[in-house]
C-alpha cells in the first residue's frame, strides 16, 4: 500500500480517536491528550465544532455503519490488554505498523518501558515532527525502526536495535494485517512465536468472508467497493479458526474479541448507544512458557 494512503487510514484513526475525547467523561472510553496534536491543526479546528464530528461520523456510517464504534472500542480494549501486560512485567511495548498511536505517551508507567514503533518512514517522519512540536523533545525510552511489511521482516529490523528478544515483550499490530500479503503476516507471525516467554500479541483482523465477499455483515461489500482503488483488504481470518492459525505459531490465542464484547463490558454498562462494526476482531494471544 502506498505511502500516503498508509497516512489516510492512519489519519482516519486517529480522527476517531479524537472524537471521542469530546464524550462526556463518564461516557468516554479512554483519555487521550496527545492525538490532537497529530492529526493537523485543520482537523484539530474543526472537530472542536460538534456538527463537525457528527458529520464526520455519518461519512463513517454512509459507507459502513460501526466504523468508528470499532475504532475507539478497539482502542480501549487494547489500552486494558496492554496496561494487564506491562504491570505483569511485559517491559517491552513494538507497535507494528504503529500509524498515530499515542500509547507511548499516554499510558500511565510507559515511560518506564521501552517503545520501539515500527512503521513506513514516511509516516515516522511526519509523527516526530508532529510529536517534537508537542513535547519539545522525543522520549528517550521510544525508538523509530522503519519498515514495510511487505518487502521487508520485523526480525531483520529489530536486529539492528537495542530490543532483547531474552525479555517477555508486548506486540501490538492495529489496524493493519488487513493490508498485509500472506506471506508477510506468516513472516511476522514466525517471528512473534519466537518472542519470550510470556510475551503478549494483539492484533486486529477482518473476518474471511468480509474480504471473500461471501459475509452478511452489513456493509461489507460497500466497504471493500469503497477501499479498492486506494487500499484494498487483502487478509482476513475466520474467527473458529484463529486459534490453531495461531497454534501454527506456537502462539495460544487467549481472548478473540469483537462487538458482543464491547457492548456487554463497555457500551451496556455506561448506557452509551453505539455501533460497532461486526467485520473485525481483535485476537488476543500469549507466548506460552
Amino acid at each position: 500500500m502506498a505511502s500516503r494512503y498508509v497516512n489516510r487510514t492512519a489519519l482516519g484513526a486517529a480522527i476517531c480517536r479524537l472524537i471521542e475525547q469530546y464524550q462526556p467523561q463518564g461516557t468516554r472510553l479512554f483519555i487521550d491528550p496527545v492525538v490532537k496534536a497529530l492529526v493537523g491543526r485543520s482537523v484539530q479546528f474543526l472537530m472542536q465544532l460538534g456538527v463537525m464530528r457528527a458529520l464526520t461520523i455519518k461519512q463513517m456510517d454512509a459507507i459502513t455503519k460501526g466504523i468508528y464504534g470499532t475504532q475507539v472500542c478497539r482502542t480501549r480494549y487494547i489500552d486494558n490488554a496492554v496496561q494487564t501486560a506491562l504491570a505483569q512485567g511485559n517491559n517491552q511495548l513494538v507497535l507494528l505498523g504503529a500509524g498515530y498511536d499515542t500509547r507511548p505517551y499516554r499510558l500511565p508507567g510507559i515511560e518506564r518501558v521501552k517503545v520501539y514503533e515500527v512503521d513506513l518512514p514516511a509516516v515516522q517522519d511526519d509523527k516526530r515532527r508532529k510529536l517534537h512540536n508537542l513535547l519539545g523533545r522525543l522520549p528517550e525510552n521510544v525508538s523509530f525502526i522503519p519498515i514495510d511489511f511487505d518487502i521487508q521482516t520485523l526480525e531483520a529490523v529489530l536486529a539492528s536495535t537495542a530490543f532483547n528478544h531474552s525479555e517477555p515483550s508486548v506486540f501490538i499490530w492495529e489496524g493493519v494485517t488487513q493490508y498485509v500479503t500472506d506471506d508477510a503476516i506468516g513472516q511476522t507471525l514466525s517471528y512473534l512465536g519466537k518472542s519470550a516467554a510470556g510475551s503478549t500479541v494483539l492484533f486486529t483482523y477482518i473476518l474471511r468472508s468480509v474480504i471473500e465477499r461471501r459475509s452478511n455483515v452489513p456493509g461489507a461489500d460497500r466497504m471493500m467497493d469503497s477501499i479498492a482503488n486506494y487500499a484494498p483488504w487483502v487478509f482476513g481470518l475466520d474467527p473458529e479458526k484463529v486459534s490453531a492459525f495461531l497454534q501454527g505459531f506456537t502462539l495460544t490465542l487467549i481472548a478473540d474479541v469483537g462487538n458482543a464484547y464491547y457492548q456487554q463490558n463497555y457500551l451496556q454498562p455506561i448506557k452509551r448507544d453505539l455501533v460497532v462494526f461486526e467485520g473485525e476482531r481483535i485476537a488476543h494471544a500469549t507466548k506460552a512458557g
